[in-house]
């Protein structure tokens, strides 16, 4: 969620800047534009916020997926986006991607291969 907001930080500063620009090029006060024409600055600020949401509502929604499965599973969890998966918090600190976590229904970790094996597994053969 950091990059999200370190995009949206960014997005604002471009809009400051373009304004800033666009006083320096036409002689006016800064302020003073800003001051007058409050409404359309901060419409054009919600516009860029909503398309950098856009952009990344993807991301978004993995994020916030990946977090109520966390509060589901009363763990702490983490959506990597460079690595586009949910991460689950092991005890000794470090994240591991919660599809390879034991003992989670949609695990990929279970070595079957067909439901015989695993009634095997349930019971033994003597």
């Amino acid at each position: 969620m950091w990059l999200f907001w370190l995009y949206e930080f960014l997005g604002f500063i471009a809009v400051i800047l373009l304004v800033f620009g666009y006083c320096r090029f036409r002689g006016i006060g800064f302020w003073s534009l800003i001051w007058k024409q409050l409404k359309w600055v901060a419409l054009a600020v919600l516009i860029v916020c909503l398309a950098i949401a856009l952009l990344c509502r993807v991301d978004l929604y993995n994020a916030t997926h990946c977090y109520f499965r966390g509060q589901s599973m009363h763990a702490n969890t983490k959506y990597s986006i460079f690595l586009g998966e949910c991460q689950v918090e092991t005890p000794n600190g470090s994240y591991v991607p919660i599809e390879r976590s034991r003992a989670l229904p949609d695990s990929s970790s279970h070595d079957h291969d067909s439901a015989s094996e695993t009634t095997n597994d349930f019971y033994p053969i003597n």
